[in-house]
């Protein structure tokens, strides 16, 4: 049961990877926990799983699959978040491995206990309430919380608060007394009606969105519920990666009830905020899977957002002050989420590069992105005939496409056709980068594609070319994969006439 073949999404701190796809192993007789432990002791050196402790906590059976749950434990105590867990299919073929296993080599503990339980759960308390009558304890543990790649020892403390309500985790260092992190569970689940990406996508077609040339509130069937992330305990859209504080009348996360299909639909004017918030925060928690995050963090802030700021038929991201405003015309922007991904690409680009796209072709290029980052993103939710479509809800009166959509990246375009004139659009002139990326895509596969993109902006400044663009993205190739794809990137820049790339 050793794999050969797979795909991975890197761990940051460890060397291993976070988790393991794209392969299946034969399929096996026996109990799944059984095959999950012989998997990875077969594994080991993939896994990091080499000398260390691995106590089964957890099995679950689903419709069609057994997934199996391992809790790392070291000197008798749990390791914070250090969980490894095993996907097989009911015939007990494994397909899936998630891995937060500590390796043996970082597995020496920072410190000793020096706190006792009592001192450590005061200074819990302390955090959250101090001096309340309206919180208590509910429960207390040692254990080891991982701190970049150190093992420190800690306490974890549960506390109950009634007014307001709560239900806080806080983690106390073991030797110090010191706060190492603390959240309310009951703040940060907060439930949401959204449009994943928009209603045409989620219908199947506009038919039901338009009435004569209006458009119509799209029905229930178009809403999906979702979690709202990394919230702060503001009350308002604020958290670890996004903010709308820029949004006039916003949503009170104690007064609206974001849930409520009667009330929350998306006509309600704070809809808007909701799609802006989980869109872009759940994005940029797709760069930090990707690998950029901690000291390699595209965005070190949280991304300001105006989800209603402007009546024009328009959006733009603005470097001088790294937020991004929607327009409301037509169609809200802010109603399609491949609008707020493809102004979110400007974003990127300037937090990688400030200034980006001074000259025309990197203007095309900004714009370019945008539309890729977008269509990329969304891909695998939209059936094929869409997949290549950007902006389908807010483009859906445009007749210029087949669907109809503000622009597409898969246009047979090279760089013969960039026109150079002083009133050339670089929305125009971008569709031929967007199909180049999109191209890209198709011949090393969406996460290989989306990593070396990224990766080669760092090389890249405001007044940038086609050219050195796919320069750029062969370097970050050979960077990151030891330029096993540069034969099919060459290739893809030739047939569309971007060169010279050596």
């Amino acid at each position: 049961m050793q794999i050969r073949r797979y795909n991975t999404i890197p761990g940051m701190q460890y060397g291993t990877p976070k988790e393991i796809w794209g392969f299946r192993t034969k399929p096996r007789r026996g109990a799944p926990h059984v095959l999950a432990e012989n998997f990875i002791g077969n594994n080991a050196d993939l896994l990091g799983t080499a000398r260390v402790r691995l106590r089964r906590v957890r099995q679950i059976e689903s419709l069609g699959a057994h997934h199996v749950i391992f809790q790392q434990r070291m000197h008798g105590l749990p390791i914070q978040r250090a969980y490894l867990t095993v996907h097989m299919g009911k015939e007990g073929s494994i397909y899936l491995i998630k891995n937060r296993v500590v390796p043996r080599d970082f597995l020496a503990p920072a410190a000793e206990f020096a706190i006792d339980t009592s001192t450590a759960r005061k200074r819990a308390l302390n955090s959250v309430a101090a001096r309340s009558k309206s919180v208590r304890i509910v429960a207390s543990e040692q254990l080891w919380f991982p701190v970049r790649s150190i093992l420190r020892p800690a306490y974890r403390v549960r506390i109950e608060k009634r007014k307001p309500r709560g239900d806080w985790v806080v983690f106390v260092d073991g030797e110090t007394g010191r706060i190492l992190r603390k959240f309310d569970n009951l703040s940060e689940a907060v439930f949401a009606r959204i449009f994943d990406p928009n209603p045409v996508i989620a219908l199947g077609s506009a038919r039901r969105l338009l009435n004569n040339g209006k458009f119509l509130v799209p029905p229930n069937s178009a809403y999906v519920s979702v979690r709202l992330r990394a919230l702060r305990n503001t009350g308002s859209l604020d958290g670890r990666r996004v903010s709308t504080s820029l949004t006039s009348r916003r949503v009170d996360l104690k007064r609206d009830d974001l849930k409520d299909g009667s009330n929350f639909a998306s006509d309600n004017p704070r809809f808007e905020e909701v799609m802006t918030y989980f869109h872009i925060d759940r994005a940029i928690g797709y760069l930090e899977s990707l690998g950029f995050r901690g000291t390699r963090a595209i965005f070190r802030e949280p991304l300001e957002i105006n989800a209603n700021g402007t009546d024009e038929d328009n959006s733009w991201y603005s470097p001088h002050d790294r937020s991004i405003t929607f327009g409301t015309g037509g169609v809200n922007d802010a109603e399609d989420a491949e609008i707020i991904l493809h102004e979110f690409g400007h974003a990127i680009q300037d937090a990688i590069c400030p200034g980006f796209g001074q000259s025309p072709e990197a203007a095309a290029m900004g714009e370019g992105f945008g539309d890729y980052f977008s269509a990329s993103f969304f891909a695998e939710k939209k059936p094929r005939r869409y997949q290549t479509s950007i902006g389908t809800w807010d483009g859906v009166g445009m007749t210029q496409f087949d669907p109809p959509c503000v622009r597409r990246v898969d246009l047979k375009l090279t760089y013969e056709s960039f026109d150079h004139g002083e009133t050339a659009d670089e929305h125009d002139n971008g569709q031929i980068w967007s199909a180049t990326l999109w191209e890209v895509r198709r011949a090393v596969g969406r996460d290989v594609a989306d990593r070396i993109i990224l990766e080669s902006h760092f090389q890249l400044d405001g007044f940038t070319t086609f050219a050195r663009g796919a320069r750029a993205i062969i370097d970050a190739d050979r960077n990151l994969y030891r330029g096993r794809n540069a034969e099919s990137l060459r290739r893809v820049f030739r047939r569309r006439g971007i060169g010279p790339v050596e």
